[in-house]
């Protein structure tokens, strides 16, 4: 972690504000290994490490290489009554699709076949930008906006909850083909960590140059691009813009935690139907069984997988109830003023961005299933009705979470800290 002396030199340090937490912080000039952290929130501000465009670029087309074999060939195989079973990604959201629930499989082809794509693309794109010497606004912002919803990760580990869950029912093979994906994943994971985007967006926008020295004023700070700068911009209308990124700046913290309530509930009230009803039915010789979410743990409890049972509970039922009581519970401090442990909510809200892309391990599992266990044969496997609301909800409080501004929560500590309650009172 790289601190500032008190002393500043400004040729070796620049200024930048803290998204999370509003701080004014000298940033040093960092070494490769080396990042810099908001000192009062811990936040990070700025990283050393990164690999050049051109790098990132080819592990980018790497990826889109990979992407046919990874998505559209089987992944695993069962022999079911003598019957030789794939399962694909693409097979699973077009078998969900076809069979009666489109907008569940349509979440599912977000996150793990479109996003992953458009990630790859997009990172090309910069690339190319930077030969032709294009200004790729559009394309820096959508990068920041998608990363949250490439899954593959969280797909591979459905790969391993799925073969716990056929193996009862026949004889599984793990095809040549999941290399292709693992190797996919690993290299999507890879390119998240060794993009910097701040980075990029200093060398796009070398005119716009960082501050070296305070201005009289409080800086101004552009969340979208994290650009510390003295003076917006202003258009026709007088509405301030980011200098950078062109960004509106003028929303008021009341519209977003309009936008956190407004999706919050929202996902709240699918939270109901996902639970309650079933989320996959099982037909054995013609006999139905329902199974919801919890008895769906339940069954691996009595099996003996405990291990896929906990992982399953975690992030079906556990992260998407625990998301919902944090985000009330930070909303609730920001309406009322409360005095809370600044620390413990800005822990809380990390791990509120953290965990809830997980959530969507249990819709991954039922595309597996969709496409292993097919239908006119002895045994049959359907998505439930509560598919839909539980993958409506992990996406609302997603939105809810991206929404909320953690800097509401630190205006009510400063306020606190600035207006100490006197003894007595």
């Amino acid at each position: 972690m790289a601190k500032a002396p008190v002393h500043l030199q400004y040729a070796k340090y620049h200024i930048a504000s803290c998204a999370n937490c509003d701080a004014t912080v000298a940033v040093s000039a960092l070494a490769p290994n080396q990042h810099a952290e908001c000192p009062r929130c811990h936040n990070t501000l700025s990283s050393g490490s990164r690999w050049g465009l051109h790098r990132c670029a080819m592990i980018a087309l790497s990826i889109l290489i990979l992407m046919p074999f990874a998505l559209n060939y089987p992944l695993l195989s069962i022999d079911l009554l003598g019957t030789r079973i794939d399962a694909s990604v693409w097979q699973g959201v077009w078998k969900m699709a076809t069979q009666g629930y489109p907008y569940t499989a349509f979440m599912i082809f977000f996150c793990a076949v479109f996003m992953p794509i458009a990630f790859a693309l997009l990172v090309i794109l910069l690339r190319l930008a930077q030969l032709i010497g294009l200004k790729p606004r559009k394309v820096l912002l959508a990068l920041g906006y998608i990363k949250p919803w490439v899954m593959f990760d969280v797909y591979l580990v459905a790969l391993g909850v799925t073969m716990f869950k056929v193996r009862e029912y026949a004889t599984l093979q793990v095809d040549i083909y999941l290399i292709a994906f693992v190797f996919t994943a690993l290299l999507t994971t890879l390119l998240f960590i060794k993009l910097n985007l701040n980075a990029l967006w200093n060398d796009f926008y070398p005119q716009q140059r960082l501050l070296t020295r305070l201005p009289p004023q409080a800086p101004c700070l552009c969340t979208e691009c994290q650009y510390t700068f003295r003076t917006p911009l202003f258009d026709k209308k007088h509405r301030p813009h980011c200098p950078r990124c062109d960004s509106r700046l003028d929303t008021p913290p009341e519209i977003k935690l309009q936008r956190t309530w407004a999706t919050l509930i929202a996902g709240i009230i699918m939270m109901f139907p996902a639970n309650l009803l079933p989320i996959s039915v099982i037909y054995l010789n013609g006999a139905a069984s329902a199974s919801t979410l919890m008895s769906g743990v339940i069954s691996f409890v009595e099996s003996g997988s405990y291990f896929v049972a906990f992982v399953v509970f975690t992030a079906s039922i556990f992260i998407p109830v625990s998301k919902i009581f944090i985000l009330l519970y930070l909303l609730i401090c920001v309406h009322f003023n409360l005095k809370q442990p600044i620390r413990r909510q800005m822990r809380l809200l990390h791990i509120v961005h953290f965990v809830g892309r997980w959530s969507m391990l249990d819709l991954f599992v039922l595309a597996l299933m969709m496409s292993l266990v097919t239908r006119g044969q002895i045994i049959d496997f359907s998505v439930g009705p509560a598919a839909f609301y539980f993958g409506a909800a992990v996406f609302l409080t997603m939105i809810s979470a991206s929404q909320f501004d953690s800097r509401l929560l630190w205006k009510i500590y400063d306020r606190q800290q600035s207006n100490p309650r006197r003894p007595g009172q």
